[in-house]
């Protein structure tokens, strides 16, 4: 008679955890797997399992490869909890690498450079930039970056071996040969997954443009390294040495022997949203003129910057008039970051409290006559676009402080959307069966569904919206995302964190069944004032 395998999982992160047993107990599989709340590198050969395993099975990766544990946690299991010759899945990773020139990138993260070219008397890259702007590995869809043009060949950065212990610390000479003079703005990394000894099941990370990439997906993306400055000049049919090393949770890459990127970081950091907001033209136009308007007419008491917006700080300071006091909360800024605005900004008078806690004493006895903000807050960087009506809540907690008829920059908040065609997207949150690649497309035209006025108090708000359908098809959601009014009498000072805008993401509102888009969609949509979350149901 056979005996009957024994699996052992393990799984530290209690949400996780209690989510793997419901799968299990869903799949009649408790008694065959024995679940164990704990990291691999806690378990105890005797206590926890009974004897050393036969087999590995792991998936800790992230887009860059190491950031999750990918080496130290099999290198624990092999000495401490794996039999000799143990089978391991996956069996090798392979990370290929390439140079691009792309204009898109630089402008990412060269804000200095970017500046010198706007010349519009506003300046957020003081000489020791850098020292903020940490040259590490970025995420990305690199297949949707615009006017990226392939400068080299694609070469091997380096390769981990599970079958065996895998190397904590690693250096690969590689000789790059360059296809295309041009300038080397950024190194693309992807990679390939071995998952059976024989080299039979891959999985790659690679862009559209290898042959063998695999399907969209979100969750595993390809990794971009910028190159510091301007970038590197390089010439077509030349060769460029490229040193890639890396310990068990960081890569670094160095280019003819110069430092090129390294994705370890510490102390304070210019996070990659912060920086191309900063360095976009559009955006610094839009809040230059509303503030030069809202500040430049007559002279003010004092003007209170209440978000982590240094746009909005450094316009005041240069448009307000001598007599204007000029303060800011900036909860995000801690430590570090304080001495980075004032770098940049260095007549602001920072408050270091929280909002709750101000009173008419933090402004010398005065009211507040004018309150900015771009909005942005560092801590919802990566949230829903509507969290930032933070500001708002705000606004309505300082409103004993405002004075009668205070100056609000951004003045409305607008919440738009868009009806889509979201199949792939839709079938995630159900069964997980053929979700391969993301197909999607509009049905209607943007509409707005809530206006908020930031001259009002902090409330629940709900609307309706009637649209005309564009295109007929099967509609699973709404794509959302918010506009920002900074002038009321211009329609083209309006911030949008829309579709064309590549600094924001956007938000998506499933609905629980799709429903067929003909001629006109109705939609209900409500804001909580209580939780902040926004619902859009459809009128059936």
């Amino acid at each position: 008679m056979e005996e009957q395998c024994q699996v052992t999982a393990c799984e530290s992160f209690l949400p996780m955890y209690k989510l793997a047993r419901k799968v299990c107990r869903d799949n009649g599989t408790m008694g065959a797997i024995k679940l164990l709340h704990m990291r691999s590198d806690e378990i105890k050969v005797g206590v926890d399992i009974s004897s050393k395993a036969d087999a590995l099975v792991c998936e800790i990766l992230d887009s860059e490869l190491l950031g999750e544990g990918i080496i130290p946690s099999p290198r624990h299991a092999h000495e401490h909890l794996l039999r000799p010759n143990a089978a391991t899945v996956p069996y090798r990773a392979t990370v290929y690498a390439q140079l691009v020139e792309s204009d898109f990138l630089w402008r990412l993260h060269d804000l200095q450079g970017v500046e010198d070219q706007l010349q519009d008397g506003l300046a957020f890259a003081p000489n020791d930039f850098y020292s903020y702007f940490k040259h590490r590995q970025h995420a990305f869809h690199v297949d949707e970056i615009p006017g990226m043009k392939l400068l080299s060949e694609p070469f091997e950065a380096f390769v981990l071996d599970f079958y065996r212990a895998p190397d904590v610390r690693g250096e690969f000479n590689q000789a790059v040969h360059v296809n295309f003079s041009g300038t080397a703005h950024a190194i693309v990394s992807w990679w390939v997954l071995q998952l059976d000894k024989d080299g039979l099941v891959c999985y790659s990370t690679a862009p559209r443009w290898i042959r063998g990439a695999s399907e969209w997906c979100d969750h595993w993306k390809q990794c971009v390294w910028f190159l510091p400055g301007q970038g590197v000049s390089v010439e077509e049919q030349s060769e460029l040495r490229v040193v890639v090393s890396h310990d068990e949770a960081s890569v670094r890459y160095d280019i003819n022997g110069g430092v090129c990127c390294n994705s370890s970081a510490s102390g304070f950091e210019l996070s990659l949203q912060r920086c191309r907001m900063l360095g976009d033209g559009s955006r610094r136009s839009i809040i230059q003129s509303a503030i030069q308007k809202a500040l430049g007419e007559r002279e003010f008491g004092n003007c209170l910057i209440r978000d982590d917006g240094l746009m909005s700080a450094v316009c005041a300071l240069s448009t307000a008039h001598g007599s204007c006091h000029v303060a800011g909360l900036f909860p995000g800024c801690r430590r570090d970051g304080l001495k980075y605005l004032e770098s940049v900004a260095s007549k602001l008078s920072i408050i270091h409290k929280d909002v709750k806690h101000l009173t008419g004493d933090d402004f010398k006895g005065h009211k507040v006559d004018v309150l900015l903000g771009d909005p942005y807050y560092a801590t919802y960087e990566h949230a829903l676009p509507w969290k930032q009506l933070r500001f708002w809540y705000e606004r309505t907690t300082l409103s004993p402080l405002l004075s009668e008829n205070p100056i609000i920059v951004p003045c409305f908040g607008i919440l738009y959307g868009m009806a889509c065609h979201l199949p792939d997207l839709w079938q995630s949150r159900c069964r997980l069966e053929e979700v391969d690649g993301f197909d999607h497309r509009s049905l209607t035209k943007p509409f707005s569904l809530l206006e908020f006025n930031m001259r009002e108090e902090f409330k629940s708000l709900s609307g309706f919206a009637k649209v005309s359908v564009v295109k007929t098809g099967l509609c699973h959601g709404v794509v959302l995302w918010m506009d920002w009014v900074m002038d009321p009498e211009n329609k083209d000072l309006v911030l949008s964190t829309g579709l064309l805008n590549p600094s924001w993401k956007q938000g998506v509102k499933l609905f629980r069944k799709p429903l067929q888009a003909t001629e006109t969609l109705e939609l209900n949509a409500s804001f909580d004032s209580q939780t902040g979350e926004i619902s859009i149901t459809r009128v059936v």
